[in-house]
């Protein structure tokens, strides 16, 4: 059925019921686990913005790598075999290339996640993945799971 499960994780609480139930989905079907943080990119005006943006996408580089190992170490503790990945970028955008370029079969991803503005159906990035991506998006709604 599935080979390779993405499960994108910005590392909030909503992301880790997806990234739990993308474990259990990857366990059952004997596939392994891709977690992916993406550090989002920004515009700088000003020379001293960019040095500080410099800075603290060094830290969100440094958070992703946490999140997305601790992901693998909880697959790996259950059995399945995982990949860490950290990109730059639009969320949705670098979500879906990843998936393509790496032959990936589902993607599982929460609904909301760290993003304080809260859409009304979908969190902005998972609803861009769902209608762009190639392959099924399994989606775990907030609070759900529990």
């Amino acid at each position: 059925m599935y080979d390779r499960i993405l499960i994108p994780t910005d590392g909030s609480e909503e992301a880790r019921k997806a990234v739990d139930h993308g474990i259990d989905l990857a366990a059952a079907v004997n596939a392994s686990v891709h977690a992916l943080f993406v550090v989002e990119s920004r515009l700088s005006a000003l020379p001293s913005d960019s040095m500080r943006q410099v800075t603290e996408r060094e830290e969100w580089v440094r958070y992703g790598e946490e999140v997305t190992e601790e992901v693998v170490a909880d697959a790996e503790a259950r059995g399945v075999s995982g990949v860490a990945a950290v990109e730059h970028g639009k969320a949705h955008k670098e979500i879906v290339e990843y998936a393509e370029e790496n032959g990936i079969d589902c993607i599982v991803m929460g609904t909301h996640g760290r993003d304080g503005v809260q859409d009304v159906i979908l969190g902005n990035v998972t609803e861009r993945v769902v209608r762009t991506a190639n392959v099924p998006v399994l989606t775990v709604r907030r609070g759900k799971l529990e």
